[in-house]
């Protein structure tokens, strides 16, 4: 009998077999991953490479005089990480931390950063021709800057969020949303 592992092996190879055999062009199909999170009631993708780490922090240091989406400092493997609640960032909701709610360590030019999300669904793995699809009209807003695309995932509309990007704009404090 084969492994679980294998399984899901032989699922993948067979699923990329029948996406070659539909494609109409000779153009090789391109594959990334990305983790599925809850950003508040927005579900998001955030691409693989752009993360260090996936983390839960046990001990935050509480920060004064920053805005209410910045949860403090941590503490991980010998740097400090700014915890961004990325909820309270983009859409101007700040709750509390659940046990579901994850941290996605990134590391910027200079500094550590902790994107906390609402909840950790798993990882998803995107094929180049996944259906893209538009901005719904529930979202709008300066954040959509830091939205890479929208796809079609599963029955529902996923963003993909540019996490370096905004990242990048966090260290050089051009957080504009």
């Amino acid at each position: 009998m084969a492994s679980p592992y294998e399984l899901l092996a032989g699922l993948a190879l067979l699923r990329e077999k029948k996406r070659r055999s539909r494609q109409r062009s000779d153009l090789e199909l391109q594959e990334w991953s990305g983790f599925r999170v809850q950003v508040g009631k927005l579900v998001c993708l955030i691409p693989c490479e752009q993360v260090e780490e996936v983390m839960t922090p046990t001990s935050v240091a509480v920060a004064h005089g920053v805005p209410a989406w910045v949860r403090g400092i941590a503490y991980f493997r010998a740097q400090l990480v700014t915890l961004v609640d990325v909820a309270g960032l983009l859409l101007g909701e700040i709750k509390a931390p659940t046990a579901s709610s994850r941290v996605f360590v990134m590391r910027g030019k200079q500094e550590w950063f902790g994107l906390q999300v609402s909840a950790f669904d798993g990882v998803r793995h995107i094929w180049s021709d996944t259906v893209e699809a538009g901005v719904p009209d529930a979202f709008s807003g300066a954040w959509l800057q830091y939205v890479r695309q929208w796809l079609s995932l599963e029955g529902e509309t996923v963003a993909v969020l540019d996490a370096g990007k905004l990242v990048g704009a966090l260290e050089n404090g051009e957080v504009r949303v």
